[in-house]
C-alpha cells in the first residue's frame, strides 16, 4: 500500500529505521475507541502508527499515560508497546488536530472470545495483576485512601438517570433513527427501570468506601488483551488511563472474560490475587464496578447514539454490544430479585 502523504510527513520526524517499507491499515472487529491504526513493516520490524481521536486524550493526559507506561516498564513489566521516540526526543506528534504515536506492534491477537480457556482466563488475571504492581510506585499527588472517583462518578450519573435523564433519553428514542436498535433499547429501559432502585443503595454505600488509587487501565477488556496460544503478549489501548482503584481494572476484565460465569469469576479473582491480594473493600468494589457497568452501560451506548448522535461505522458490532448488556441485564435481574 502507497504511503499516504500526512503518515510520510509525521514518520520523517521518526529515525530513519522507522521509515516503512509497506503500510496496512488495521480495525480490530469490536474495537470502539475512533483511534486510526497502521500497521508499519520497517528495518526496525514491525510498528504501529496511533492516529488518536481528536477529542482525546489531551496532550496532558497523553503524557501521564506514556509516563505511567515507561515506569512499569522499568519495574519489569514488558508486555507493552512502549512509544518510540522522535528524532527530537518526544513520545508522539501533534499534527492537524491530532496526537500521534509510534509504537512496536505487539505479537498475538485479541483470542479470547474466539478460543477461551481456564488457562487463558488464569495467565490475563494474571498480566493484570502484574502491571498494576508495577504501576502501583508509579507517584501520583493523591493515593489515599478515599472514595473511588469511578465508583463516585457512576452514583451520581444513576442518581440523575433516575431523576431526570432516563426521561431526557426516552425522548429521544421516540423520534426513532435506528430501526434495528428500538425493540433492544426498549428492552433496555425497561430492565434498566426495574434494577436500578436496587442498585443505587449498594453505589451508594461503595462510594463511602475508603481505598487506594493507582494508575489504572480503565478499559482493559477481551479485545485488549493479546495471546499466542494461552500466553498473554501484551496488554494494549492505555487512553482511558486514570488514577482508581484495581478494582475497576478487575471488574472490567473479568466482566468481559467471564460474564455470568461465577465459576471463571471465582477462578479470575484467585488468579489476581496469586500475585496481589484484594481487600474485602476491593472485592465489595469489584462487584459494585461490575454491577453499575451491566446497568448502565447499555443506556451509555443508546446517549451515544441517540443524544450525541455518534455515527458507528461498523453498526453489527454496536447491536452485538448492546444485544451482551441486554442478556447480562437480565441475568442480574434474576439474580438481585
Amino acid at each position: 500500500m502507497a504511503v499516504d502523504g500526512k503518515i510520510e510527513r509525521i514518520l520523517r520526524l521518526y529515525p530513519d529505521e522507522c521509515r516503512p517499507h509497506h503500510v496496512e491499515p488495521f480495525a480490530a472487529a469490536d474495537s470502539f475507541s475512533g483511534a486510526g491504526l497502521w500497521r508499519l513493516e520497517t528495518d526496525r520490524g514491525p510498528l504501529c502508527l496511533r492516529q488518536w481521536p481528536a477529542q482525546h486524550p489531551s496532550q496532558e493526559r497523553l503524557e501521564f499515560i506514556q509516563a505511567v507506561l515507561w515506569h512499569v516498564d522499568q519495574e519489569g513489566f514488558h508486555r507493552i508497546a512502549l512509544p518510540l521516540e522522535t528524532r527530537h526526543h518526544h513520545g508522539y506528534v501533534w499534527h492537524e488536530g491530532h496526537l500521534w504515536e509510534l509504537t512496536p506492534w505487539l505479537p498475538g491477537a485479541a483470542s479470547y472470545r474466539q478460543t477461551p480457556s481456564a488457562a487463558k482466563l488464569h495467565n490475563a488475571l494474571v498480566t493484570l495483576a502484574e502491571f498494576h504492581r508495577a504501576a502501583a510506585t508509579f507517584p501520583l499527588p493523591e493515593t489515599g485512601p478515599v472514595g473511588s472517583p469511578g465508583i463516585i462518578r457512576r452514583h451520581l450519573r444513576l442518581q440523575h438517570l433516575l431523576t431526570e435523564g432516563l426521561q431526557e433519553l426516552l425522548a429521544a428514542l421516540a423520534q426513532g433513527g435506528w430501526p434495528e436498535l428500538e425493540a433492544r433499547a426498549g428492552k433496555l429501559v425497561s430492565l434498566f427501570a426495574a434494577v436500578a432502585p436496587k442498585v443505587l443503595p449498594a453505589l451508594r454505600s461503595a462510594a463511602d468506601l475508603a481505598v487506594t488509587l493507582q494508575p489504572c487501565i480503565r478499559d482493559v477488556w477481551q479485545p485488549h488483551v493479546l495471546f499466542v496460544d494461552d500466553r498473554v503478549t501484551g496488554i494494549v489501548d492505555f487512553g482511558s488511563m486514570r488514577p482508581e482503584n484495581v478494582a475497576g481494572d478487575v471488574a472490567r476484565l473479568l466482566g468481559s472474560l467471564a460474564g455470568d460465569k461465577s465459576i471463571d469469576w471465582e477462578r479470575g479473582l484467585a488468579a489476581y490475587q496469586s500475585v496481589r491480594r484484594l481487600t474485602s473493600d476491593e472485592l465489595v468494589l469489584i462487584s459494585t464496578f461490575d454491577r453499575s457497568t451491566v446497568l448502565m452501560g447499555g443506556l451509555q451506548w443508546l446517549e451515544w447514539i441517540y443524544l450525541e448522535r455518534r455515527e458507528f461505522a461498523n453498526r453489527q458490532a454496536v447491536l452485538s454490544r448492546i444485544d451482551e448488556f441486554v442478556s447480562r441485564l437480565e441475568t442480574l435481574s434474576q439474580v438481585i430479585g
